[in-house]
């Protein structure tokens, strides 16, 4: 927990400091609230309920996205071309929108689970969006990728072969 805090002061410095991170990598400032979310989860199964320390850190995990979303607009930047680094906004959403579930079965009231609905369907929403925006962006993903051309290569080599009478492998020579 401490290295979570270190590293958390560090970055978070840098959304608002002149020292940003490159513009391709800003949707990484997503994982901050991962932590607090799995942490949550995960103290729930340890201590076998939702309790104080379970909501605190489901509180802080949520304060982090609420403060995260209110900078939409230097997340704008980093969402004009399609990039790897945008998975990074499911992780952290998906255990976010986990989180409020148990938050939501512990909790009377009707906010915590409009607030469940809320965060999983931008949970799959964004998920299904990444899914769509990566088959869609393949070739730019992986167009400059060596170890594909090498393994393309070798396809068309194959291809190009004939079998003789013998079963041995023969250069085509059509």
């Amino acid at each position: 927990m401490v290295h979570y805090l270190v590293v958390f002061v560090t970055l978070y410095q840098r959304l608002s400091g002149s020292d940003q991170l490159p513009v391709m990598l800003r949707p990484v400032f997503f994982l901050f609230f991962a932590a607090p979310s799995m942490a949550s989860l995960a103290w729930k199964s340890i201590s076998g309920s939702f309790d104080t320390t379970s909501k605190m850190l489901f509180f802080l995990s949520l304060f982090l996205f609420t403060s995260l979303r209110m900078q939409a607009s230097s997340f704008k930047k980093s969402m004009r071309k399609f990039n790897v680094a945008w998975w990074a906004y499911s992780f952290p959403l998906t255990f976010l929108a986990l989180a409020s579930v148990e938050y939501a079965q512990k909790v009377e009231g009707e906010i915590a689970p409009v607030l469940m609905l809320v965060l999983l369907a931008s949970s799959v929403t964004v998920c299904l969006g990444l899914m769509i925006f990566a088959a869609l962006n393949m070739r730019t993903l992986l167009g400059n990728d060596s170890i594909l051309k090498s393994y393309k290569s070798q396809n068309k080599e194959s291809l190009n072969m004939e079998y003789n009478t013998g079963g041995e492998l023969l250069p085509n020579t059509v």
